[in-house]
């Protein structure tokens, strides 16, 4: 005789080992649909028991087969037992990801319950005002613009995060009490609750900190009343992706204003503090940097390759049919690049000096060979051979070279530095030549020599 199946562990073990469709499919096989039905409340807690914060970054298969597998929960299970299981999952959920699951299958039992909306609706209601006045409120005593700052703490974030899903929650909900026959005990709970929104409880003080209003799925608009004053700071809110892409906005802001004081306060942290305070930032946000004046440099560096790429895609493409990588074009991209130092020419002996700094190196060396990478793929070069590297150490080392010759060059138009990198490309073709005439022979040498000059370029070999 067949020994009895215990559907929670089965599907539980099948989640665990990554068996996502046969999980799925446990619920509609007829031998599994009885016990199934019978063991949805053990079921719910096991699977919102998987989810962690970084279980839909990590792991979307199994947060999308946890989603779907409460989706049948709700079909399959007597409504108002699953509803008062959800309702205890809010009240122990270890994380937000637990709660954020638990949102959309609580709203579809409450739906299914319509003849016991009220008292159904207050309990679900409780219990998500009760998490959230759980999350701690930091106190920081920040005052003026400084109060910008507070949407990069922790707990405001997961505050924004929270608020961000209840309004898909309570819609539904929301346009039932426009009907003419509304329950007006749903219409008072509804109403108390988002009134309850704008306070949270902390403690036996209260606070209206923040009110999350959605401008689309991926940003809210966060009012701050604090000390009388009402601000609005615009932050992304939906996920950790979003957290990191709000942060990398802020950053290049703050670069972005940053560059327009380098003239007077040079690549420093000055600049920074001034930029932040520019973008509407406080001056301390020149914290996000690191690396001072190297990220700085390194935003001006990245910034001015994308405009070369923009630029170098507009050129006639004619001669780029040519076997021979035309130098012409070679020296055209390398000048456009080089006078974008132009408005900071007098500063930048000090940005060269700073991205030899060993924390600064590693991005100096990635733009620099994003950079000649770029010119030779759209001058043409579609080598594929030991040529593709000699080309590209070779036109950095161009580059390099004609960068500091362009500091010190007071001609007319720069023609001074057009004519220099034109003697160092005709140089470059001459070295070429020999290298096809025995490139095994010279191979060691070759590869010695760009060593050498990489290193020569980014300023190590005078580091001590």
């Amino acid at each position: 005789m067949e020994q009895p199946v215990d559907v929670v562990q089965f599907i539980s073990s099948l989640l665990d080992s990554g068996k996502y469709k046969e999980a799925l499919s446990v619920p509609i096989e007829e031998k599994y649909a009885h016990s199934f039905k019978e063991n949805c409340w053990d079921l719910i807690s096991v699977i919102v028991g998987k989810i962690q914060n970084d279980t839909m970054i990590i792991k979307p298969s199994l947060y999308s087969a946890c989603e779907e597998m409460l989706a049948i929960v709700v079909q399959k299970a007597t409504p108002e037992e699953a509803l008062l299981e959800f309702i205890e999952q809010i009240e122990v959920a270890k994380n937000d990801a637990q709660f954020a699951i638990i949102m959309e299958p609580l709203q579809q039992l409450l739906l299914k319950l319509s003849a016991k909306r009220g008292r159904s609706l207050e309990w679900c209601l409780n219990s998500i005002a009760s998490y959230i006045d759980a999350i701690p409120i930091p106190e920081h005593k920040l005052e003026g613009q400084e109060r910008l700052l507070m949407d990069s703490d922790t707990n405001i974030r997961r505050i924004i995060k929270i608020y961000s899903l209840l309004p898909p929650f309570y819609t539904p909900f929301v346009k039932e009490m426009t009907t003419p026959d509304a329950n007006v005990r749903t219409k008072e709970i509804i109403t108390a609750f988002l009134i309850s929104l704008l306070v949270l409880r902390y403690g036996r003080r209260s606070f209206i900190p923040l009110t999350a209003i959605a401008i689309n799925n991926t940003q809210k608009i966060v009012r701050s009343y604090c000390q009388g004053a009402k601000k609005e700071i615009v932050v992304a809110t939906n996920t950790d992706q979003d957290d990191h892409q709000y942060e990398e906005d802020i950053k290049k802001r703050i670069l972005a204003k940053a560059l327009d004081f380098v003239t007077k306060s040079g690549w420093s942290v000055d600049s920074l503090a001034h930029g932040a305070e520019a973008a509407g930032y406080p001056g301390v946000s020149h914290g996000l940097f690191p690396n001072g004046g190297g990220d700085l440099v390194h935003y001006f560096n990245v910034t001015c390759n994308e405009k070369l790429v923009e630029e170098m895609k507009s050129w006639p493409k004619e001669k780029l049919k040519e076997p021979k990588v035309p130098a012409q074009q070679i020296e055209n991209a390398i000048m456009t690049r080089i006078l974008m130092i132009e408005p900071y020419k007098s500063t930048w002996p000090k940005a060269m000096a700073i991205q030899t700094l060993p924390n600064n190196v590693p991005n100096c060396l990635a733009t620099l060979l994003s950079l000649v990478d770029d010119i030779c793929y759209h001058t043409g070069d579609r080598s594929v051979d030991f040529n593709w590297y000699i080309r590209r150490v070779g036109l950095a080392g161009i580059y390099k070279a004609s960068e500091l010759f362009y500091l010190t060059d007071s001609s007319q138009n720069s023609s001074a530095t057009r004519s220099f990198v034109k003697s160092r490309i005709r140089d470059a073709e001459l070295i070429q030549i020999a290298l096809n005439m025995n490139p095994v022979a010279v191979a060691p040498q070759t590869l010695t020599a760009a060593f050498v000059t990489a290193k020569n370029m980014l300023g190590i070999n005078t580091l001590k």
